[in-house]
């Protein structure tokens, strides 16, 4: 008998340890529909880019649109200075920038092989200056990573009688190849939609072939035509506001016609078939080009945060334009306020109140995705559930009361969108729980969600994800307290 009950301890000490390795070494999820590319990953991690508008419309009145006629003559700064630009971003935090090389207008602000409408012919510099050139320099010293827009719609090119679609396409394609090949590594290039509609798809299939041969690591912002080259989306306005939801899905193959698809570009579609994320493009003034009568109306620190809030807190990365003047710099009202965007963004975020709470958990896929990764600071551990459960509730008991007016999660992007609905409650004793209104029924997760409501004060907090399209993976959750603007 002592013998049996030997065997029967050491068997049942054999399962239990067996079911603890079992439980470290869970496998991590599959991924569920379609995933980003890695430069796609790169690029939700910029969070905020800048756009630098500056070119022949520029030294034009109230012009944002040129028409491709104004004289070269005109283009010339006094004080261009590229390092400036480079301490703006460095002030604001922002680790991106993309200059408009080409803008519809079709003035090129490096000296093109293939076009005389050129600061090669300007009196700039006795025609001998690249802007590109001095910006990529600036954008290296700096450890800023460069972006290039090279306008497809050129209205410049379309003023000779020669003009044809077939013809532009290899210009472009030559223009093109020259920044892609002479101006060092190119993070991001930019495919404007407007006025493109003749471009069709074989043309871009030409222009993506180059960008992937020569810059393997270049994000291509596409619209229209170019969707399915492209690695993010038109976010369907200028404002500076994504939709809620934002799913980083879309059916690409539907987007033909941009304005019969503002609600898909906005929002996404949650089954979509290519991951296609949103860029929102929004300018720190009214207009693109910097325009002197539009001095003292550049946007406040206020209107940016809830901006960036909206944007990069909606599943979205903020691409902000700035606007250099005649000069060739950045105002200071425009830089002063970049800044100020930086230390709100900075403030707000830098104390984590539920760090440090008892955290619990209905279906924990084991010990390594245990939901304390969720308030560890670690973007490579995580909280998982077993797959069979696409649905949890995680209590977060504070270590004191707290008042917070702010909470912010984030999803593990490269295991594809997994959660389709989530609320989050609160409580001062742990069993008469309160819906924050404003964090109830919400849909997507994605990179960032951002969520701001009236101050709440409490002891408890409790997420609940309530639908999914397939078991949970997130990596943080965090209730804070907004910085003073």
């Amino acid at each position: 008998m002592k013998k049996q009950r030997r065997i029967q301890i050491i068997l049942i000490i054999t399962l239990s340890l067996s079911g603890f390795s079992s439980q470290l070494s869970a496998q991590a999820p599959a991924p569920v529909g379609p995933v980003p590319s890695e430069r796609q990953v790169e690029w939700y991690h910029r969070e905020i880019m800048a756009f630098f508008h500056f070119g022949m419309n520029t030294f034009c009145d109230m012009v944002n649109e040129g028409d491709g006629r104004a004289g070269t003559y005109l283009f010339n700064p006094t004080a261009l200075d590229c390092n400036q630009w480079m301490k703006v971003l460095k002030s604001g935090g922002i680790p991106c920038g993309i200059i408009v090389a080409k803008h519809a207008d079709g003035f090129c602000n490096w000296p093109s092989d293939y076009s005389d409408y050129s600061v090669k012919n300007s009196p700039w510099k006795n025609g001998k200056g690249d802007v590109v050139r001095e910006y990529l320099d600036a954008c290296k010293a700096a450890g800023i990573k460069a972006g290039i827009y090279v306008g497809p719609h050129d209205r410049h090119e379309r003023l000779s009688p020669l003009y044809n679609t077939k013809d532009y396409s290899i210009h472009y394609a030559s223009q093109l190849s020259e920044l892609m090949r002479n101006y060092g590594t190119v993070w991001e290039t930019w495919w404007d939609g407007a006025g493109a509609d003749e471009l069709t798809t074989p043309l871009y299939t030409r222009w993506a072939d180059t960008v992937r041969t020569l810059q393997p690591k270049c994000v291509i912002f596409g619209t229209k035509n170019s969707y399915r080259f492209a690695d993010c989306r038109w976010v369907g306005n200028e404002s500076g506001f994504s939709g809620d939801p934002c799913w980083s899905t879309i059916d690409s193959l539907s987007i033909k016609e941009e304005s019969d698809h503002i609600t898909e570009l906005n929002q996404g579609q949650v089954n979509g078939n290519a991951y296609i994320p949103a860029e929102v493009d929004v300018s720190i003034r009214p207009s693109w080009f910097y325009h002197k009568e539009e001095d003292g109306h550049t946007k406040t620190v206020k209107e940016l945060w809830d901006i960036y809030c909206n944007s990069v807190g909606r599943n979205s990365v903020l691409l902000l334009n700035l606007a250099p003047d005649r000069r060739g710099l950045i105002p200071s009202d425009d830089s002063t306020n970049v800044a100020g965007l930086h230390s709100m963004i900075t403030n707000s975020f830098k104390s984590n109140f539920a760090k440090g709470a008892k955290i619990t958990a209905l279906h924990t896929r084991g010990r390594n995705y245990n939901p304390s990764n969720l308030v560890d600071g670690n973007e490579n551990t995580y909280f998982a559930t077993k797959d069979k459960f696409k649905s949890d509730t995680i209590t977060f008991k504070l270590d004191s009361r707290k008042v917070f007016d702010c909470l912010m999660l984030q999803e593990v992007i490269q295991l594809g969108h997994r959660t389709t609905g989530w609320s989050v409650d609160y409580s001062n004793n742990g069993k008469t729980w309160t819906p924050i209104s404003e964090a109830s029924n919400k849909q997507s997760i994605g990179y960032k969600w951002i969520v701001r409501f009236a101050p709440i004060s409490a002891s408890y907090v409790r997420l609940r994800i309530t639908d999914g399209k397939a078991c949970i993976a997130l990596h943080s959750f965090g209730i804070y307290k907004q910085a003073k603007l």
